[in-house]
């Protein structure tokens, strides 16, 4: 790693952590301070904390990219516009208007404690940083000659240490610079790209055949599986945590729709480039460093600096925000409703959960270390389990009695674990299906036959 590249990194992740303090600074008694910070993100913090931590996957997208082509906007980003979309008009102003606090406060308004302790569990799956943490710490290995061990474990302590004392506020405004960066980033590389490489006529020629159609190497049954992956969205922890943030419904709404202007544009940008580093780099020997591949072979050591800042930024900021939802996950909810814990403890629970969540998902990382295996596996597993109760909680039309909702989300879970395993071990899908469809259509079956035989009750 290059001097110039070091101390612009170095720097970086200082202002991280002066930003982290200054927003603890501004910290207000209390669990709903820590976890949601009062209630009180404005629109433009909405937008600069919603965009990058929900783009997490940068690297992955890049190896994506680099392995299939332009389909990594049919997989990666139209779905997801798709269901954020949906998000925006359905849910984002329900889920800020719901008091509690977080997805199992929710469900245990609708189906009472069983639920939500078990949704507790799944919601700690979902949003462990375990991705995200492989992302980083194979960035800063690859960057510094650090073991990716060590990497990981370095950045781990650096959210941390973000997070410790301020929680959201503390992630908050440590993203408010992910966002300026991830886009400044991607912007000083394409004119590079363009004059090394050429514009789409000179790129197409360089490209392998099929990469720019728009399925690629891709099997029908593969791409629904990415299409049902992208249901995450209307699961996923950190809409939640932000929409239940915002300042008031309108602010959610008007916030969900303005962040998918701004990861449509970031797309654009991270596509044409995996594309370039394809281009430039046909022989390279791990997709997920396409790149900082590309960086190394395009930019000068301060425009590299600057972009392997911005490529960190919204990677860093996917860290901070899983980390603290999986925390809260793993003390609040889980434990602390278990034990029947003051609010006080379940602060001081949740703060040891950032420790606890950070270990779990270094151990996962080790055991899947590739992004997009992490996706799909943790995805396809939880997904299922969480997706028809958690719309009951939302609309009293779609919600079961506590025991039938419980029951179809365990057995959804277990249906789409176990096939998740068993494809791990035969290498390929089980009968050709994807994980995720045993599981959904279990948890539909069940959900029919407790709609017929047993109608809900509800708590709230």
């Amino acid at each position: 790693m290059a001097r110039a590249d070091s101390l612009i990194l170095g720097a970086y992740l200082l202002l991280l952590l002066a930003l982290g303090a200054r927003g603890a600074r501004r910290r207000l008694p209390g669990l709903s301070d820590y976890v949601l910070a009062s209630r009180s993100l404005t629109l433009p913090a909405f937008v600069a904390t919603l965009v990058p931590t929900f783009y997490g996957g940068v690297l992955g997208i890049g190896e994506f990219t680099w392995q299939n082509g332009l389909s990594n906007w049919l997989v990666m980003a139209f779905p997801y516009y798709l269901f954020a979309g949906i998000y925006a008009l359905l849910l984002a102003h329900r889920v800020r208007l719901k008091p509690g606090l977080t997805i199992p406060d929710h469900l245990e308004g609708a189906y009472g404690k069983p639920v939500a302790i078990w949704a507790a569990f799944l919601v700690f799956l979902l949003a462990s940083p375990a991705d995200e943490l492989l992302m980083t710490g194979a960035l800063l290995s690859h960057l510094s000659g650090l073991g990716l061990g060590a990497a990981m474990a370095l950045l781990g302590c650096l959210a941390f240490a973000i997070l410790l004392r301020g929680g959201l506020r503390s992630d908050v405004a440590a993203n408010l610079a992910q966002f300026a960066m991830m886009f400044l980033g991607f912007a000083l590389i394409l004119p590079f790209a363009f004059k090394e490489i050429g514009g789409p006529a000179s790129l197409a020629q360089k490209l392998p055949a099929g990469h720019l159609s728009w399925t690629g190497t891709i099997g029908p049954a593969r791409l629904i599986g990415w299409w049902l992956i992208a249901v995450w969205t209307l699961v996923d922890p950190a809409f939640h945590q932000r929409c239940a943030a915002a300042r008031d419904g309108r602010t959610a709404r008007l916030g969900v729709a303005l962040s998918i202007l701004f990861w449509a544009a970031f797309d654009l940008m991270t596509t044409a480039a995996g594309l370039y580093a394809r281009a430039a780099l046909p022989d390279l020997a791990d997709p997920l460093f396409a790149f900082p591949a590309l960086a190394d072979r395009l930019l000068p050591p301060l425009a590299r600096g600057i972009f392997l800042t911005g490529l960190c930024s919204s990677m860093l900021a996917a860290l901070q925000a899983t980390t603290l939802i999986a925390a809260v996950s793993l003390g609040k909810d889980g434990a602390g409703r278990w034990s029947g814990a003051g609010e006080e403890r379940l602060e001081l629970w949740s703060k040891a959960g950032l420790a606890l969540s950070l270990a779990a998902a270094f151990l996962m990382a080790k055991l899947i270390p590739s992004v997009v295996e992490l996706w799909y596996s943790v995805g396809s597993a939880v997904i299922p389990g969480l997706l028809l109760p958690l719309l009951g909680a939302y609309f009293p039309a779609l919600r079961l009695s506590a025991a039938w909702a419980l029951s179809a989300s365990v057995a959804a879970w277990a249906a789409s674990s176990s096939w998740v395993l068993w494809g791990l071990a035969l290498g390929r899908p089980p009968l050709g299906l994807e994980p995720m469809f045993p599981g959904l259509a279990l948890s539909a079956a069940i959900y029919l036959i407790g709609k017929r035989h047993a109608p809900s009750a509800p708590l709230a």
